[in-house]
């Protein structure tokens, strides 16, 4: 039988969510139902409320992509998920595994992609539909409030690390504090690198160096290309966070070592301009990194579990406060990702 539960309903762009009943439907063939424990609040579902972003294909709808919960019931066909485990889901609703991206392990691109939150109903709910084949199993030791941050704040940088090959020894900068630069510090960090974290907010870079940071810069005050080659001769890997000013993206550029590599995970908007005979000479690189894949979810489960990586969290309980959290998160007054605890 399906499932009545409380649901926030996004049904117009810049407008407060609808706290609504919801039927949710029996789980189909392949299909789990979660109940949700707890669940991440992301900048990207601020900018789609307030119509920075193009409003979902499917409106109204329930946003909501960082997802931890409990198996309420599953389908048929479901072999390796069972009633009650704690589980994740992320963006990756649901990939093909058949598209030439899916097959060469970049199934964040997949040609068939069905978003949590924009295709089907996301998390911002009591309980999610979600296929078993995208859903991980959560480490027992690791809390519900930590849980979601694996199924993007953390796993964002850890792609962006992994496809920048940071190794132990590297000069890694984090060049933009908040949610994904508190936990890219300390993904670096397990990888025996050196960080260099930049930011603008004092109370920010303190909390960055309490997680690891081993200098931080604050850009207002100081000019961090000098900066980054005062301290170290330039940076071995730039991630760069920073979703407003591109200008910040050709300043990591010439922060670069030789053979530096610098990788995009803010994108704001405008064009860079960046010159051809330096990037040509010194080999440098510049990539963008989108997202992260199941396995990256996984791996940043493991760092969770291991305690390598604690994530920076304010938390809100209950679903009635989505819209505090998003008004907080919207006034700049939350240190780290807002958690929806249910």
């Amino acid at each position: 039988m399906p499932v009545k539960g409380g649901g926030a309903l996004f049904r117009e762009v810049g407008k407060p969510l609808s706290i609504e009943d919801v039927e949710f439907p029996d789980p189909k063939f392949g299909e789990a139902l979660i109940k949700v424990r707890a669940v991440g609040v992301c900048h990207t579902d601020l900018a789609t409320i307030d119509g920075e972003f193009p409003p979902p294909p499917l409106m109204p709808t329930i946003l909501g992509h960082e997802v931890a919960g409990e198996v309420y019931s599953i389908g048929e066909g479901v072999r390796d998920i069972r009633s009650g485990d704690r589980v994740v889901l992320s963006w990756l609703w649901h990939t093909c595994g058949k598209c030439y991206y899916c097959i060469r392990g970049n199934e964040q691109l997949c040609e068939n992609l069905i978003e949590t939150g924009r295709h089907v109903y996301g998390g911002y709910a009591e309980y999610v539909l979600a296929k078993a084949t995208h859903l991980i199993k959560i480490p027992p030791n690791v809390p519900w409030e930590y849980a979601p941050a694996a199924t993007d704040a953390i796993a964002t940088p850890f792609k962006g690390l992994r496809v920048a090959g940071a190794k132990e020894g590297d000069v890694v900068v984090v060049w933009g504090v908040g949610a994904l630069g508190f936990n890219a510090i300390q993904v670096a960090k397990s990888k025996g690198c050196v960080v260099i974290a930049i930011g603008r907010s004092e109370h920010k870079l303190k909390k960055a160096k309490e997680v690891g940071a081993d200098e931080v810069i604050n850009s207002t005050k100081e000019d961090p290309v000098a900066s980054i080659k005062r301290l170290t001769g330039g940076a071995d890997v730039i991630l760069q966070l920073v979703p407003t000013d591109v200008k910040t993206y050709e300043q990591a550029f010439y922060a670069l070592r030789k053979g530096g590599t610098l990788v995009m995970l803010g994108y704001p908007p405008g064009k860079m301009c960046l010159p051809v005979i330096e990037w040509g000479l010194d080999e440098k690189k510049v990539i963008a990194s989108l997202a992260f894949t199941r396995y990256d979810i996984s791996e940043s489960l493991r760092l969770l579990a291991q305690g390598k990586v604690k994530p920076v969290i304010t938390t809100y309980r209950g679903l009635d406060k989505i819209n505090e959290a998003l008004n907080d998160l919207r006034r700049g007054k939350v240190i780290g990702r807002p958690i929806i605890l249910m």
